[in-house]
């Protein structure tokens, strides 16, 4: 379309002049699928659009150095979780409908190493969703930038298994490869999984939220994963209640929590906090997550714990928990075979698996016959 510009007094800009407004980009040739797998490294199929960028050298870089990120993450995460998740919280947990991820930030890969099997993953952080521009839509320069911010916002994870929030704050706006969405999808394709659909999600639209639908191999049982940027603390909450009333309508559901700065041992957190410990079965977690005492507060959990509790670092001295360390000296806490957390090193780390248990019914009152007495007798 040709648009007329009107006289101007302005040297820029010649009188009677006709200029082509921009047209909008096209429309992407690459699926969601085909583009989680060009992020990591991964072969997209024969045919794909994608599928001549990967023969480009800076592209074989990207991959080479995300295949040797992801060989260490395997080994010495990935791998050792998933062998612990069979063997220890598989068989407490049950067939659950959904895993409560808060505080999450884009970590779907540890929790789809501890929970592969869950039909809807809950994940909710303060980072933006952001987007993807279709690789084939960008030239090799922004290519390769996007590719390397990808691999620095995703190293802190691949080696130590939990994210920085400050530093992602940054890293997330710097190319074509915006906010948690390209690493969601990456940490999808890493894991095996084939993307099915990507599209936005929210209760209420008072938050943002994406849902992408993926399956773990052909003819799987579809799975998805929800991400949600949004503030729990309890004022957040408060004025937008409706993502905690749609969470709970999953059930039977579990919760993890990783690295989640310790919020929930503080008041101004205790919405979030009393709603894992009234709406899940179980909850798995590091010291970060909910202070032991409110367990010991808030109903029957049979407590399980797995590593050794080391303290805290400098940074959070504050939540150091007395008791804690006790009841750890005190089970005899099982080997964990990886590290977690904080105190991500192995031999440093803890885990928690809290189950609830079903109340015991209360037991009638025995009916005892009351017997003669005088009329001044107090029953």
């Amino acid at each position: 379309m040709m648009t007329r510009v009107p006289c101007l007094l302005a040297a820029a800009v010649l009188c009677g002049a006709t200029f082509a407004q921009p047209a909008p980009p096209p429309p992407a040739a690459s699926s969601a699928n085909e583009q989680a797998r060009f992020l990591s490294g991964l072969r997209v199929p024969a045919g794909s659009v994608l599928e001549p960028l990967q023969h480009v050298p800076e592209y074989l870089d990207h991959t080479r150095a995300y295949a040797t990120m992801w060989r260490k993450f395997d080994d010495r995460y990935f791998g050792k979780m998933r062998a612990f998740a069979a063997a220890q919280i598989a068989p407490r947990t049950g067939s659950p409908q959904a895993l409560y991820y808060t505080f999450s930030g884009p970590d779907f890969i540890n929790a789809y190493a501890l929970f592969p099997d869950v039909p809807v993953y809950i994940l909710v952080g303060l980072e933006p969703i952001g987007s993807i521009v279709p690789p084939e839509q960008l030239d090799a320069a922004r290519i390769k930038a996007g590719l390397e911010n990808l691999r620095k916002s995703t190293a802190v994870t691949l080696q130590f298994s939990f994210f920085i929030t400050k530093d992602m704050k940054i890293d997330f706006e710097q190319t074509d490869f915006k906010g948690v969405l390209p690493i969601l999808e990456s940490f999808i394709a890493l894991g095996g999984g084939q993307i099915l659909g990507v599209d936005s999600f929210s209760p209420d639209r008072a938050f943002p939220g994406v849902r992408i639908r993926f399956q773990k191999a052909p003819g799987a049982a579809e799975q998805t994963v929800y991400y949600f940027q949004a503030d729990l603390s309890n004022d957040g909450l408060k004025a937008h209640p409706a993502l905690l009333e749609w969470m709970g309508r999953f059930q039977p559901a579990v919760a993890y929590l990783k690295a989640a700065s310790y919020l929930m041992h503080e008041a101004y957190f205790s919405r979030v906090r009393d709603f894992l410990l009234t709406k899940s079965s179980v909850i798995v977690q590091d010291d970060s997550g909910i202070p032991l005492r409110a367990f010991l507060g808030s109903g029957p959990w049979q407590l399980a714990f797995f590593g050794t509790y080391t303290g805290v670092l400098d940074l959070f001295k504050k939540y150091l928990q007395i008791d804690l360390g006790q009841a750890y000296q005190a089970s005899g806490a099982a080997p964990l075979p990886f590290g977690t957390g904080y105190k991500w090193k192995l031999g440093e780390s803890n885990l928690m698996i809290a189950v609830r248990q079903a109340a015991a019914p209360k037991a009638e009152p025995a009916r005892v016959p009351l017997p003669s007495a005088p009329p001044d007798y107090q029953y």
